[in-house]
């Protein structure tokens, strides 16, 4: 099968600890069984939802639209308050009580202004020309800290604006509870050089109502591609690949198998590759290297060796190489962004009818590459570490996305 034939195999919502994770647990490890690969479960427990459903009224007249993640049913009626940007309720604190908040953007956080705020519900406007994005609260939220939000199309909100003053009334619709998601895991057992681990990674999980073809279902095709490639070439060193659930709702998978493999990750691993975002038939290759400029300048330089222009950058990347870096396990993150399929992310029009094989060979090709050169070189070539100009950056999102002190192994930076 192609790159793009395996992309459509896996075009419907795969929301973690659903019947779609289960049936992108089927879709993948079905091939790696038709490729000679055993695969295993490993699983984790999370506060997850159904896809919900959510509308706003005024009189006879209703729109669409999508509650956050980890919402329940949820019912009120409120006059309508339109703030352009949404922090006007920090500068005035009691101004908006009561109210339902029609919203475009924020300098902080939507959690933190509910903080200090008693508005009855947000609406959130998603960008222009798409469907409503569909976010989800983080797991560790208190009970009040999963205020009622939805999100609205843009054109909806341009009508829904003239209502402002006027009640109006939100329902949402959605089941919440505990949930178990799943992590796919197989074995690539190299010639036996040394006990170094190369690991790679990339999430096959979708945001609600979305078949997250581009994100991530291309990143899932390129590990099985590479995956089937290795089946026929033994490598030198062990390669371990792993389809992560959960990275949509604030890395779940990946944070779990890092807390299940602590030690083995510390003894034996010393690259992850991660592969999120592709599928674009216009668009941009991307490298983002969380590690040192050595390892950016040996990764970009062997890409280049092979016609392979990526645009790299020593940076974090918000995806599933993060929970190795308290380990200073540095990583490749790669990607292709920019075009149209990127463009519908996190939205309903993430399809695989906008991407294609084109899309996909570029980032396959240059995990391939970079593989092949690492787990076959007489000598490790790629260091141990993180350089010190990310590690604030790293420490700053390992508090916010886990709403907890992070464990590192140096000095730390940032305090919360």
């Amino acid at each position: 099968m192609t790159l793009y034939q395996l992309l459509k195999a896996l075009d419907f919502e795969r929301l973690s600890g659903t019947d779609g994770e289960a049936q992108g647990i089927e879709v993948i490890t079905d091939y790696l069984h038709q490729i000679g690969l055993e695969s295993h479960l490993e699983t984790f427990e999370i506060n997850g939802f159904e896809s919900g459903t959510a509308s706003i009224s005024l009189g006879d007249k209703s729109w669409e639209a999508t509650p956050y993640g980890l919402l329940g049913d949820f019912e009120t009626t409120g006059q309508l308050i339109y703030l352009e940007n949404a922090s006007a309720l920090l500068h005035n604190p009691g101004a908006y009580d009561d109210k339902i908040v029609l919203f475009y953007h924020s300098d902080h956080r939507i959690a933190e202004l509910a903080q200090y705020s008693r508005v009855k519900a947000f609406i959130g406007i998603s960008a222009p020309y798409k469907k409503a994005y569909s976010y989800s609260h983080r797991q560790k939220q208190d009970e009040q800290g999963l205020f009622p939000i939805v999100m609205i199309q843009y054109d909806y909100a341009e009508k829904l604006i003239k209502a402002e003053g006027q009640l109006i009334r939100l329902q949402i619709r959605q089941k919440a509870g505990l949930k178990t998601a799943h992590n796919i895991v197989t074995e690539i057992k190299g010639k036996g050089k040394d006990r170094n681990l190369t690991i790679l990674v990339g999430h096959y999980d979708t945001v609600a109502r979305s078949h997250g073809s581009c994100d991530n279902a291309a990143g899932s095709v390129v590990l099985l591609k590479v995956a089937e490639y290795f089946t026929k070439n033994q490598p030198e060193r062990d390669l371990r690949i792993i389809w992560f659930s959960g990275e949509e709702l604030g890395l779940l998978g990946s944070y779990a198998y890092a807390k299940a493999h602590s030690e083995e990750i510390k003894e034996r691993a010393r690259l992850v590759i991660n592969v999120d975002l592709a599928g674009d038939p216009i668009g941009r290759n991307v490298m983002f290297v969380l590690g040192s400029k050595e390892l950016q300048g040996y990764a970009g330089g062997i890409l280049k060796e092979e016609g392979l222009l990526f645009s790299d950058s020593l940076s974090i990347y918000s995806s599933d190489c993060m929970p190795f870096t308290p380990y200073e396990i540095p990583s490749l993150n790669l990607a292709r962004v920019g075009g149209k399929a990127l463009y519908y992310g996190h939205t309903a029009d993430d399809i695989a009818k906008h991407c294609n094989e084109f899309g996909l060979q570029d980032v396959h090709k240059a995990t391939l590459t970079i593989l092949k050169r690492v787990l076959n070189a007489n000598f490790y070539p790629v260091p141990r570490g993180i350089d010190d100009s990310l590690r604030e950056k790293i420490e700053r999102y390992l508090w916010q996305s886990r709403l907890e002190k992070p464990e590192l192994f140096w000095q730390e930076k940032y305090k919360k």
